[in-house]
């Protein structure tokens, strides 16, 4: 009797640290990835997409294709529901300066918005993998909850929708600061 119960109990153990490390791969590997998102911003790009910060509208174009719709949020103009991705792309056009919706081929990018939300990400994982924050906060004017990294040229932007925990991060942005 003791035999089987010692068995039953090397058997759990084993099964129960099999499981430990099957976690911890994974979430070393979710780590790994935002750490990388890190690294290819810092070049100016987004992980896994062809286009880089200061490209201009015609390249969107011709990687992309043709946007179904251009708009503006608070001023910046936008392109989304490109044909090739779901992402949505910001130029250096002021619509509320100048003409409304309306890109010249030339107009350069400076934001990219990629929805992530399959990637089930927290802000905690953001904060593991990355470090502090250079800014942090739920914003009551738009909503959401912001993890600001700041780089060389640009800014890293984690959002989430939902400001209660955990913190799923839905959006990844990075901004030109040049």
């Amino acid at each position: 009797m003791r035999f089987l119960l010692l068995i039953v109990l090397v058997l759990t153990l084993t099964l129960v640290g099999c499981n430990t490390q099957t976690e911890s791969r994974a979430d070393d590997s979710k780590l790994q990835s935002i750490v990388s998102i890190k690294e290819e911003a810092i070049k100016g790009k987004i992980k896994g997409m062809e286009i880089q910060l200061r490209s201009t509208y015609s390249k969107v174009v011709e990687l992309y294709g043709e946007p179904k719709e251009i708009g503006n949020e608070e001023c910046w103009t936008y392109t989304h529901d490109h044909p090739k991705t779901k992402v949505n792309f910001y130029f250096n056009h002021d619509s509320c300066a100048g003409d409304l919706n309306v890109l010249k081929p030339e107009a350069i990018l400076n934001k990219i918005s990629v929805p992530v939300e399959s990637l089930s990400v927290t802000a905690e994982d953001v904060k593991l993998a990355l470090g502090k924050p250079n800014e942090e906060y739920p914003s009551e004017s738009y909503g959401g909850y912001y993890l600001i990294y700041e780089l060389d040229q640009s800014q890293l932007v984690f959002f989430a929708k939902d400001t209660s925990p955990p913190l799923q991060i839905t959006k990844v942005q990075l901004i030109s600061t040049k």
